[in-house]
């Protein structure tokens, strides 16, 4: 019996880490076929949890079936990696969706349902059998001695912490050695070895009876009773235990992200953090419900836990301008370190309290029914609260009230239930004498008094670092992060994403307008052009100055960043948004382009931050191929590199992979200034550089007499922007969907060291572009 505890224990650990590993292998991999907007990963999160809800829901019924429990188990983990695989093999089996589509069927309400479907068909179904883990492990343990209230919060703490290794596992360990597709073939080992546990379980164990329902043995404590399991405190403090723990998990994730650098491994770790300390509170509520009766913690949780969402973002704003937030660090594990600590310090003490809540309830619902089959129903119900509180969070509270508020108003929902809890307790035989009765009570009123004092604080923290010295003219919050419109004399208006990233200002203005006058002035005749990327709309609206164009699409994936270029930088982007000619789609490049065959004469690729989650897709071979096919006859592909962003490593991985599928690529730079040069790759479909044509169109936009930019305005500086034909890069890597290479690698850059000391900009970048510039010209090219 004890063999079998520790063995079921280890399964439970094996079980959950294969479980958040999945999780996040899969929202990567769906996100490249479903593209990264917001709305996508939302979408694919709220199907997984979802799943995972209505396993749970179904195990209520069927492990009280179950004689042989642990083979259902084995069978379910073998189920669960043949049922991920459709997802692992996406890119042998999906390329023709979104061309069967077509850009208008993408972005209609159509695109919207297919994406859906795919969420729900390949997503849904394993995470369904997922659900199935907990209930019936407890069917197959909680008997005898055993009983949920005791032994099933340990199974749930430990199945938490699981997920905790393997999501550890997944970003420190397999992506970077192994890749995605690595990643994923270890994951599935993780089910392979649980279903061999498993499996030697039900072999070594005896089969149940073969009752229709589990009943428990004589000797199996009986500590819940009918009363209890209809109780509506249970039913409804399961479903605010999900709602709260994931409204808070994406508030303080937004919260967290104002400090932390923005790259692949940082909300990576947050939520390491997070999930690491739910499970220690599974193991606190062990302790504490050897103290006291279950129901007695409740009203407690729910006063402290609303007390501490109130308190946590005046200690976040505090501890982050003491100590500057989370600067790079000498390598990888002192930056995860220093992120622990960080969230621990000022996040630790709400999702201690928080994670008390469902396994107080657990150990509340007792032992009546040994396997566990009324929790599988808490379980349903938790997930389908945690699916509700992270479409709260990012569809109501970040829009409403900011993450600093957000977190206010989660923590009132909490006290408010305190209270009620305390003047109708939930257990009235559970050792509720006048006096404690009156203790509580008074608690739980306090905590509500200070939740309220706290209020008018936290509303008034401004999400922009006040040391930027900058004046905010608006905060926009909600799913796609956290984006603040600001100004400031030296740099003018400009778009600041959490508080570290320009996406444009308006003193640079020129040289983004220089991004769309280059590839238009190379093509005979622009008619048909698109602009993967709008930020401020001034690149996209510099098109409007060329006569020749007829029709203009930019494609952006943040609808925040579309409405504020709309609202505040019209004068900027030449009334972009209200030209008959143009037209701006909320949509995710990669998949747009995949949708899009020879539809553009022209299409020009924005700078993308290498080390932005999800960004470095657009530098990868797929999506090259994509825009390669959504070229016309004669149309050229033009992707801005920000130089000051890469090493020249990274720079020779993105040049190899265009060369992939531009075999003649030509680059050019858009400013002379060594400090920030930004380098473009242009590749035709078919044909060569044609000087004559840009000869052609420079006399033809002076004619027209809309460019001002005198650089492009002439043939010669044109010429002075080109640096000749890209080197042969050889033989090495190439970025790919499935090794992520940029992404990892540069995410890692940004985070460890000191990433600006390596990065292409003044005398390295010197040095890296010399050697093209001593080169003999090429016949009938510039000199």
């Amino acid at each position: 019996m004890k063999g079998e505890w520790k063995t079921a224990l280890l399964l439970s650990v094996l079980s959950g880490a294969a479980a958040l590993g999945h999780q996040l292998l899969w929202t990567r991999r769906m996100i490249d076929l479903l593209g990264a907007g917001a709305e996508s990963t939302s979408r694919v999160f709220g199907v997984f949890f979802l799943g995972l809800a209505l396993g749970s829901a179904a195990a209520l019924v069927l492990s009280g079936r179950a004689r042989r429990p642990w083979l259902w188990l084995a069978a379910a983990e073998i189920a669960i990696a043949a049922l991920a695989a459709p997802i692992y093999f996406l890119p042998w089996w999906s390329s023709g969706i979104w061309p069967a589509l077509g850009p208008e069927g993408l972005t209609s309400a159509w695109g919207g349902l297919v994406k859906l479907g795919l969420s729900i068909v390949l997503v849904l179904p394993p995470a369904f059998v997922m659900g199935w883990f907990l209930p019936f492990a407890a069917k197959g343990l909680l008997r005898g001695e055993r009983s949920l209230d005791r032994h099933g919060v340990s199974l749930y703490g430990w199945n938490t912490l699981g997920g905790v290794a393997g999501l550890a596992l997944v970003v420190m360990v397999f992506l970077p050695l192994l890749g995605a597709g690595g990643a994923a073939a270890a994951v599935v080992s993780l089910n392979v070895l649980t279903a061999l546990g498993c499996w030697w379980l039900d072999r070594a164990g005896t089969p149940f009876p073969g009752q229709n329902h589990a009943e428990p043995t004589p000797s199996a404590p009986r500590l819940a009773n009918t009363r209890t399991t209809r109780n509506p405190w249970l039913w409804g403090l399961a479903f605010l235990s999900g709602f709260g723990i994931l409204a808070l998990e994406v508030i303080a994730l937004q919260m967290l992200m104002l400090v932390a650098p923005l790259s692949f491994h940082a909300p990576a770790g947050i939520l390491v953090c997070v999930i690491l300390l739910l499970a220690l509170a599974a193991f606190a509520t062990r302790r504490l419900t050897s103290l006291t009766a279950p129901a007695n913690l409740l009203a407690p949780i729910l006063a402290a836990t609303g007390v501490l969402a109130a308190v946590t973002p005046l200690l976040f704003y505090t501890v982050a301008m003491a100590t500057g937030g989370l600067p790079p660090a000498p390598n990888l594990t002192l930056f995860g370190l220093r992120l622990a600590l960080f969230v621990v310090v000022t996040c630790g003490a709400l999702f201690l309290a928080a994670g008390l809540l469902f396994p107080a309830l657990t150990a509340w619902s007792g032992g009546e029914d040994g396997g566990g089959r009324r929790w599988g129903g808490l379980l349903a119900i938790n997930g389908l609260g945690g699916l509700a509180g992270a479409e709260a969070a990012h569809g109501i509270l970040l829009p409403w009230a900011g993450p600093f508020g957000a977190a206010w108003v989660v923590g009132g929902l909490y006290a408010g239930l305190g209270i009620a809890l305390a003047f109708f307790p939930a257990d009235s035989g559970a050792g509720n004498s006048p006096a404690r009765a009156g203790r509580v009570t008074g608690a739980a009123l306090g905590a509500a008094a200070l939740w309220l004092l706290l209020g008018t604080p936290v509303r008034n923290l401004s999400p922009v670092n006040p040391h930027m010295n900058v004046t905010v003219l608006e905060t926009l919050s909600g799913r796609e992060g956290v984006l603040s419109v600001v100004e400031r004399a030296d740099f003018g208006r400009g778009l600041l994403v959490y508080n570290q990233y320009m996406l444009g200002t308006t003193s640079a203005r020129h040289d983004q307008e220089r991004q769309a006058h280059l590839p238009l002035l190379l093509h005979p005749n622009p008619e048909r052009v698109a602009f993967i990327g709008l930020a401020t709309g001034i690149t996209p609206g510099a098109a409007l100055l060329h006569r020749e164009v007829g029709e203009i699409t930019a494609v952006e994936l943040s609808a925040q960043v579309a409405g504020a270029s709309r609202d505040w930088f019209a004068v900027e982007n030449q009334g972009l948004f209200d030209d008959p000619r143009a037209r701006v789609v909320i949509e995710d490049g990669r998949t747009f382009m995949a949708a899009s065959r020879d539809q553009f004469d022209v299409v020009a690729g924005d700078l993308f931050l290498p080390w932005g989650p999800g960004e470095a897709r657009l530098y990868s071979r797929e999506h090259f191929a994509a825009v390669r096919n959504s070229l016309r006859p004669g149309g050229l592909f033009c992707q801005w590199l920000a130089l000051y962003q890469l090493r020249p490593e990274d720079l020779e991985v993105i040049l190899r992979t265009f060369q992939e599928v531009f075999p003649e690529t030509w680059l050019f730079v858009n400013t002379f200034r060594p400090d920030s040069p930004a380098l473009a790759m242009v590749g035709f479909r078919d044909g060569q550089l044609d000087w004559e044509t840009v000869e052609r169109r420079t006399a033809a936009e002076r004619e027209n007499r809309l460019l001002r930019d005198p650089v492009t305005r002439h043939r010669s500086g044109i010429e002075l922007l080109h640096l000749g034909r890209a080197p042969d890069m050889g033989p090495g890597p190439i970025h790919t969907l499935t090794n992520l290479w940029i992404e990892l690698a540069a995410s890692r850059e940004r985070i460890t060291g000191e990433p600006s000391a390596k990065y292409l900009s003044g005398q390295r970048w010197l040095d890296w572009s010399a050697p093209l510039l001593a080169r003999p010209p090429e016949a009938g090219g510039p000199a």
